[in-house]
């Protein structure tokens, strides 16, 4: 499994091997939303990723290598870094960004505009996963299975805004975007832990 794709010459060379004998991958979102140079110019160090993010030729490949199922599924790379810890020259600070919040989000506002399905964001971020990682009882939705869920409002609109985030470091990248189609409602083993913006921090998950 390979982690983090972010090249269009990437894409092209597993398009090459047999699908039987081709390996597994993933993709971030902030690899195929965010584009250079403008990232670098709004953001600064706030970009900085290791790999980095580059121009919309390989952020474009890269969505359409996820929709054909050259890619295998969506992770995060979640790096939650303090402003104050990023806040430094380039080289110096630490690499990586907090995703974690947003990743759904994103996705859910790509299925409003009509370039992917909702079933698509289920496989990426869910089905694919858990059979990628053999995680029994995690990906579907039927008898037996965990009660992991999640309850969405595809027609709530909201901008990511910095300050008022659950992650600790409380910034993000996409930062005044407006987004439409959010989570509103997160159950885990049966236990609802986030509910219309509130956190229930007394359910907890359990190793997988």
């Amino acid at each position: 499994h390979i982690l983090h794709l972010t090249t269009e010459d990437e894409c092209d060379f597993l398009r090459t091997l047999p699908r039987e004998h081709r390996i597994s991958t993933e993709v971030c979102p902030q690899h195929f939303t965010l584009t250079a140079p403008e990232c670098y110019e709004q953001l600064g160090t706030l970009a900085q990723m290791n790999p980095p993010l580059r121009t919309k030729r390989h952020a474009d490949a890269l969505w359409q290598a996820l929709k054909d199922g050259i890619i295998d599924c969506i992770a995060t790379d979640h790096a939650p870094h303090t402003l104050a810890e990023k806040d430094q020259p380039y080289g110096k600070a630490p690499a990586g960004m907090p995703g974690v919040e947003t990743s759904l989000a994103l996705m859910l506002d790509r299925v409003n505009r009509n370039v992917c399905t909702l079933q698509e964001v289920v496989y990426w971020m869910s089905e694919s996963p858990a059979k990628l990682y053999a995680m029994q009882g995690k990906g579907r939705i039927e008898v037996g299975q965990d009660a992991d869920l999640v309850l969405v409002d595809m027609s709530l609109k909201k901008t990511v805004t910095n300050g008022e985030l659950q992650t600790r470091v409380n910034w993000s990248p996409y930062h005044g975007m407006e987004l439409k189609g959010w989570p509103v409602q997160t159950i885990v083993n049966g236990q609802t832990v986030f509910l219309n913006g509130e956190v229930d921090k007394s359910v907890r998950g359990r190793e997988i």
